[in-house]
Order: structure tokens, then sequence, then C-alpha cells
């Protein structure tokens, strides 16, 4: 049983759920078998990455539609429409980066996620 099963079968929610969800880098073998599980629970560790890698990272020239498609998922439409607008321009990734979410309204951004999240368990 992994941490995704353990979660699941202990009936979390919420902000235990997501935090929960956060092991993934305690155990990156898990990766391998995560098309096993509901979508949003691929969504809540892609939006976990994305969370990661802004902050240790900031935003870079790259595809994100992984993280737009998740965001989207979750109900971050705002977050999902600005980070499609990254492209090879330092000035409209730093605009990008400066109006994101995650870096304006943190919680709020949170809050969503775990709504998603509660949203998605019982089914």
């Amino acid at each position: 049983m992994n941490f995704i099963d353990e979660a699941l079968s202990k009936g979390l929610k919420n902000d235990d759920f997501l935090q929960a969800m956060a092991d993934i880098y305690n155990h990156p073998e898990v990766r391998e078998c995560l098309d096993k599980y509901p979508q949003f629970i691929r969504d809540v560790i892609t939006i976990i990455d994305y969370d990661t890698e802004l902050s240790m990272e900031g935003l870079d020239f790259r595809d994100y539609s992984n993280e737009i498609n998740a965001l989207n998922r979750a109900g971050l439409k705002t977050e999902a429409e600005l980070l499609s607008k990254v492209c090879d321009d330092n000035d409209t990734l730093n605009d990008v980066y400066d109006h994101l979410a995650i870096n304006n309204d943190y919680d709020g951004f949170w809050d969503t996620v775990r709504a998603y999240i509660d949203n998605n368990i019982s089914r």
C-alpha cells in the first residue's frame, strides 16, 4: 500500500488529503503507477509539482499543457489562462508570473484545490 492508497483508505479529505499527496517527493516511484488513480489525484499531484517548481525555479519557457489542464479541471481557470500565455518573451513571462494567483492569492489558490479534492474524493 502506497501513500495514495493509505490516504484513500483513511478517508482523508481537504487539507489532510492535499498534504498526504505531497508525499510524492518521498516516494517518486509512485509516479510510475499514477495512471491507475482517478484524474483528480493526478491533477492534485500536478498542481503540487507546479507550486514546487514555481517556488524553486520560477516560471520558465516551456510547455505547461499538463499544468493548464489540471488547473482547469480544478477550477483555477484564470490561473490556467495566464499560464497559457507563456511564450519566448521575457516581458510576457514576467507579467504572467506577477499575475499568477499562486503568487498573489496563495490561500485562495489552495482553497480551490482543497474544494476540488472534496468534490471528487467521495465519488
